[in-house]
């Protein structure tokens, strides 16, 4: 029988049991044995996790026993407090209504263009370049759907289960007229000494790419999933010492952590804060790569966390 046949035969298998580990890991009691289940989907093979070789394995970990700190500063509302005491408050995008019932929200009370966002999650986003092009009340029911989950439970990250659900409402941060390009500031600390790695994000809601680059600016030839624009059309902000300074001061006592900010009108914005960047889900390429970053930073000290 040929290798294709063979293929096609098993197909149904296949899918059986990856839809079995799909429910297994979202419906399964302990947070370390679903990280276990989520890193054999992601990864294709099997982990206990706790040798922490490589980078998915560390962060598949940090699922299930987050740091305590991590909650609040995942939250995308309470997270301000900590930027304002640490790098002040210019570097934060402005707010126009915080809300955690959207059933009389008034909408007319927005600018014309802002970013809805909810600030228990990741990716709930929505841009809202105009609003009288918009339908309200389609805006108000994902808002509500938003509201209505725990994002913990989408793949069992142990820092979003007790964040409270909310509703932020900022400025839209332009550039040109398009969205701001994206810089995510991945700081690693190892025995105190840190590392930069700067992934960019252009044109993120059209022809989305992301670049990764060293802390000066060379390119670095790997992925982790995403398609890549050619290097050479990557401009180098002008802003990058303060975008690494920025990073290294917010990241200072986390040993791993992603500094999401953005560059508009030639200011540096603060983002988020990313723990557990695509869940312990990407795909580096090389493979080496998942390997030589779990080398640049100290692993989790696990002692302190939050057993499930």
């Amino acid at each position: 029988m040929s290798t294709y046949r063979v293929k096609k035969a098993l197909s149904p298998i296949r899918r059986f049991v990856g839809k079995a580990l799909w429910t297994g890991a979202r419906n399964v009691r302990s947070d370390y044995i679903a990280a276990i289940i989520f890193y054999l989907i992601h990864h294709k093979r099997f982990s206990l996790l706790v040798g922490q070789k490589t980078f998915s394995e560390r962060i598949m970990l940090r699922n299930a026993r987050p740091d305590p700190r991590y909650a609040s500063l995942s939250d995308k509302h309470e997270v301000r407090a900590f930027v304002e005491e640490k790098i002040g408050p210019d570097y934060l995008i402005p707010v126009y209504a915080v809300a955690d019932d959207m059933t009389g929200f008034d909408f007319s009370s927005l600018p014309r263009a802002f970013v809805m966002k909810a600030t228990h999650g990741s990716g709930w986003v929505r841009l809202v370049e105009d609003q009288s092009k918009e339908n309200i009340e389609d805006l108000r029911d994902l808002a509500k759907l938003w509201l209505s989950q725990n994002y913990y439970l989408a793949f069992r990250e142990g820092h979003y289960k007790s964040l409270k659900p909310r509703i932020i409402f900022e400025q839209l941060l332009l550039e040109d007229g398009v969205p701001a390009d994206d810089y995510k500031i991945h700081c690693f600390r190892k025995n105190g000494q840190l590392t930069q790695i700067v992934q960019v994000h252009s044109d993120r809601f059209r022809n989305h790419k992301v670049n990764l680059f060293s802390s000066d600016w060379t390119y670095l030839e790997m992925s982790h999933g995403f398609e890549q624009a050619p290097p050479e059309t990557v401009k180098k902000p002008d802003q990058l010492e303060e975008l690494l300074d920025i990073a290294d001061r917010l990241s200072a006592s986390i040993n791993y952590v992603r500094v999401d900010l953005y560059v508009s009108s030639g200011r540096v914005f603060f983002g988020e804060l990313t723990f557990t960047p695509g869940a312990g889900s990407l795909r580096f390429h090389p493979k080496e790569a998942d390997r030589q970053w779990a080398t640049l930073f100290d692993k989790d000290d696990h002692s302190v966390s939050d057993e499930s």
